[in-house]
């Protein structure tokens, strides 16, 4: 009987002290207006790229595997949110998943990212500061996608494709590109716009331009806005 009788106080022990051992802490992350693929280990998905800097436009992002309770991603906005981070008890959670919860307090600022000013279709006009001439329309084109972080055109022969690694307000570095791999008649122009485009670093702007340079400041590729 005095078993039974001290069984509730057991009890409540065992679950207050499961309750004093669980983790929670308050985080503020800029979440980025574009999803990167990534490898979430259950096969290749798109994550959410965060940073806790204040400066958000040259910080470090890193990518989010875990979902946010709560937020929604609107894609081509920065958003600054406020979460909570709630250590899960390891013996009840998977292997493939998660160890913190992650909640959405609230959203402290929500803007547009400037950089969507380049999300655009763009045909090239320079090659190194040389004017391109082409009588078949075979022009060198790029097509910028910041919401899927994702880049297609045509060299003049070729078509290619493929990732934007990083992106800030003045610089750029593309990944990888997939290329067919045609042989023209003339080779000339889409070899030099492919050996500029690989030296790609630093971007602008300029009304209805878009200009590239390399790591020293020179311009390679120049563009203008497709109508």
């Amino acid at each position: 009987m005095k078993l039974l009788k001290n069984l509730p106080i057991i009890i409540l022990a065992t679950v207050l002290s499961s309750c004093g051992s669980t983790k929670k802490t308050t985080s503020t992350y800029w979440v980025n207006s574009s999803k990167v693929d990534c490898d979430a280990g259950a096969g290749k998905t798109t994550c959410l790229q965060v940073t806790k800097a204040d400066d958000y436009d040259n910080a470090d992002w890193s990518n989010f595997y875990a979902p946010i309770n709560g937020f929604t991603f609107e894609p081509g906005y920065l958003q600054k949110i406020e979460v909570t981070e709630t250590a899960l008890n390891s013996e009840n959670v998977p292997a493939d998943a998660a160890s913190i919860q992650y909640d959405l307090v609230n959203v402290i600022e929500k803007k547009q990212d400037p950089k969507l000013e380049i999300h655009d279709i763009w045909a090239a006009t320079h090659i190194s500061g040389d004017p391109i001439e082409i009588a078949n329309n075979n022009i060198p084109t790029l097509e910028i996608n910041i919401t899927e972080m994702r880049a297609f055109g045509t060299n003049g022969c070729n078509s290619y494709s493929g990732q934007i690694k990083n992106i800030t307000s003045d610089a750029i570095e593309f990944g990888a590109m997939a290329s067919t791999r045609k042989m023209c008649v003339d080779m000339l122009i889409p070899d030099h716009f492919d050996k500029a485009f690989n030296s790609i670093s630093k971007y602008k702007k300029e009304g209805l331009t878009l200009s590239f340079y390399n790591e020293t400041g020179n311009e390679i590729l120049r563009f203008k806005k497709v109508d």
